[in-house]
């Protein structure tokens, strides 16, 4: 189970939003080949996040999150072999859905390398950073979606676009817990150059034109959910209290999850067992309740 957590495997279910969506969007409908998709693609970030933690290990040992590499409970070796099968398996099979899958999932993993590892180390760039956040979560996994199941369009990058400024405000709002430890480690994100104020009032912003893009493209699933948002994002802004940015950037999280559930009701299931699988272990582990709104609350931001 540690090597499956180590995944993190939280972080498939914007992934699989995402990828939903462009589903969706594109008029389409699961099948043997966009499922196939959904397993690689789900398998190749699963790598890009063991990378992550990798890097980070000394990073999250000061900011007390993601146990198994900072605390050695995964020998780093172990670590190295899961990450390199994640990648070259689902790389190579993704050549069998043809070459613009092959292409898109190459650009997946050159963003997660690039992000990561020196001398690029993106996640340590302000903005950037973002940049590459709000176009791999929310961006890449739509397009991955679409194209399981149509062909590329221009249409597939305007329907994309409110995902990619919705991502990018709760990125934003995601880098102010970790400033006092990223400060420490020499890292440059986008909370640590704006500050915590700044930070949020940029997740504001782009939560505001995701609004406006998703009104002006008649995306009402992205209208919804960024209209449901921007009040929380306002008062994070405006309190700055933990619980507060917090909430900012996991209920977004939440809402989406209501409303592609509502659209694609098969994928409930994977949902809840992501969650208690979650739940369980971290608690009988580490006697943490996580995933939780309010989990870290407490500490000092």
């Amino acid at each position: 189970m540690d090597y499956f957590i180590l995944m993190r495997p939280t972080l498939f279910i914007p992934v699989w939003m995402f990828f939903l969506l462009g589903v969706h969007f594109a008029d389409g409908s699961l099948n043997f080949r966009s499922i196939s998709i959904f397993i690689l693609y789900t398998s190749l970030m699963g790598g890009v996040y063991i990378l992550n933690q990798i890097v980070d290990r000394e990073s999250d040992r000061k900011n007390e999150k993601l146990f198994l590499l900072s605390d050695e409970i995964i020998p780093i070796s172990y670590a190295y072999l899961e990450m390199l099968l994640l990648f070259i398996i689902p790389l190579g099979l993704s050549i069998l859905f043809g070459k613009v899958i092959f292409f898109y999932f190459l650009l997946s993993l050159f963003m997660g390398i690039t992000y990561s590892l020196r001398p690029f180390q993106i996640k340590a760039r302000p903005f950037l950073d973002l940049l590459w956040n709000s176009t791999g979560y929310g961006f890449l996994a739509f397009i991955i979606g679409w194209i399981s199941v149509s062909n590329p369009s221009y249409q597939m990058w305007i329907r994309g676009m409110p995902y990619l400024l919705v991502v990018g405000a709760v990125f934003a709002n995601t880098t102010i817990p970790d400033i006092k430890g990223d400060r420490e480690e020499g890292k440059i994100t986008t909370g640590v150059f704006l500050g915590m104020r700044k930070t949020l009032i940029l997740g504001v912003i782009l939560d505001f034109f995701a609004l406006i893009a998703s009104y002006l493209f008649r995306d009402y699933i992205c209208f919804i959910l960024a209209a449901i948002s921007l009040p929380i994002f306002i008062y994070a802004a405006i309190s700055t209290r933990n619980k507060s940015i917090l909430l900012s950037f996991r209920a977004p999280v939440v809402i989406l999850a209501v409303e592609v559930s509502i659209i694609t009701p098969i994928i409930i299931p994977l949902f809840l067992l992501i969650f208690l699988i979650q739940k369980i272990y971290y608690r009988k582990k580490f006697n943490i309740n996580y995933p939780a709104i309010y989990s870290g609350a407490d500490k000092e931001f």
